[in-house]
């Protein structure tokens, strides 16, 4: 779906009775970095720093989705494109870590390989779906948020009394390290909203709407074990082979093929699959696209409404003060140690353009010169303690 043009999003605003329509970005970055969301929502300001490498894999890898639904490319085309996606990112000397290019490479290996098998693997939706798909959402009386849902589809399904209904499943495909324990509940936001947005738009109850994420550098592995029950693994795409190996090596035992273990081993590993393996062993997994799922309560629901309409109107707030007052300091917020990886290597902005970063290096830096200077004291010391040394010991 096309973007929304400013005069159709006036005259959404219009057909909803607010002034403007805010977004989970605009929230999602003054919540987490207030001078970040000064620069890019009151300033206007574009990102300075063109070498990061992240976010723009994550849109080539978007665009290639939404371009093999759309039918605009084949199953099999996903793959080149990635790697023309590869080629240009190279090209632009984008990074995973800008300091250390050893690390880089270790981390391109790494990512590049996990997205090369989903492109190669990925498990096809079938159902009838929509692809970036524009919602708004009803915050409060004068707070609406609006959205693209990377992807929804319908599926059937039917409920504990045997009646067949039709639910909704709301998609993020996402190429970050895969959530778990607090982390999902710190990231799924979002999705939680664009579930409440979707029941506000057709009225269906939240029990007929799934959210999940699609972590595309993983698969989710079901295997059988011994005892016969089944067990779920997510594991990194780049290690399927090698992280099934004990599992493997138990069935290959059962079924009488002890003589070729190694064999087989080896070629699951080096040949990262589980391909090799003889059938009856193979039909011990089963492997697919890794999804987790976001829990939906109302109490979650009401509690992240509540918690958008005060971090806005404490935006707006502090917009409103500052195109009076021209005071950037209503903005600035310290950068603190847990912000430091997020600054280095995600943030679109550079210290010259980010201010409490600046502040936050400097400081740094300082620290490391006045600890750099007590070292060197300490060594000058040391050496004019070995020189007396060395006279006491050609005196005697």
């Amino acid at each position: 779906m096309a973007r929304k043009t400013k005069e159709e999003l006036n005259k959404i605003c219009k057909q909803l009775n607010v002034n403007t329509l805010d977004s989970w970005s605009k929230y999602h970055c003054y919540k987490q970095d207030h001078w970040e969301a000064f620069l890019k929502y009151v300033l206007h300001e574009k990102e300075d720093r063109t070498n990061g490498i992240y976010a723009v894999s994550g849109g080539y890898c978007h665009d290639i989705i939404e371009k093999f639904y759309k039918d605009e490319i084949k199953y099999e085309d996903m793959i080149d494109s990635y790697e023309d996606s590869l080629l240009t990112m190279n090209i632009a000397e984008l990074k995973y870590d800008r300091n250390d290019s050893e690390k880089n490479e270790k981390i391109a290996n790494k990512y590049e390989n996990c997205i090369r098998h989903f492109f190669r693997n990925h498990d096809v939706i079938k159902q009838p779906h929509r692809i970036e798909h524009f919602i708004t959402i009803r915050i409060s009386e004068d707070i609406v948020l609006q959205g693209y849902i990377d992807f929804l589809f319908t599926e059937k399904y039917q409920d504990d009394d045997g009646n067949e209904r039709t639910r909704i499943r709301i998609v993020d495909w996402k190429t970050s390290t895969k959530y778990t324990g607090k982390k999902i509940d710190e990231e799924c936001g979002q999705l939680v909203i664009y579930a409440e947005g979707i029941r506000q738009a057709l009225g269906i109850p939240l029990e007929d709407i799934i959210c999940e994420w699609n972590f595309l550098k993983y698969v989710t592995v079901t295997y059988e074990q011994k005892n016969g029950t089944l067990k779920n693994r997510h594991i990194e795409r780049n290690s399927i082979g090698e992280s099934l190996v004990n599992t493997a090596k138990m069935w290959l035992k059962h079924f009488g093929y002890e003589d070729d273990i190694d064999t087989y081993v080896d070629t699951m590993i080096l040949d990262n699959t589980i391909d090799c393996l003889p059938k009856e062993v193979r039909e011990k997994f089963t492997i697919r696209d890794c999804y987790v799922e976001v829990p939906l309560t109302e109490e979650k629901i009401e509690a992240l409404k509540a918690d958008i309409v005060d971090v806005i109107h404490d935006f707006r707030r502090r917009e409103a003060e500052y195109k009076v007052t021209k005071d950037e300091m209503l903005f600035w917020q310290d950068v603190t140690d847990a912000d430091a990886y997020r600054l280095a290597t995600l943030s679109g902005y550079s210290r010259k353009l980010h201010k409490p970063y600046d502040a936050y290096l400097k400081e740094q830096e300082m620290f490391q010169n006045n600890t750099n200077d007590e070292e060197n004291d300490n060594s000058d010391n040391s050496s004019n303690n070995d020189d007396d040394l060395l006279s006491f010991l050609d005196s005697l």
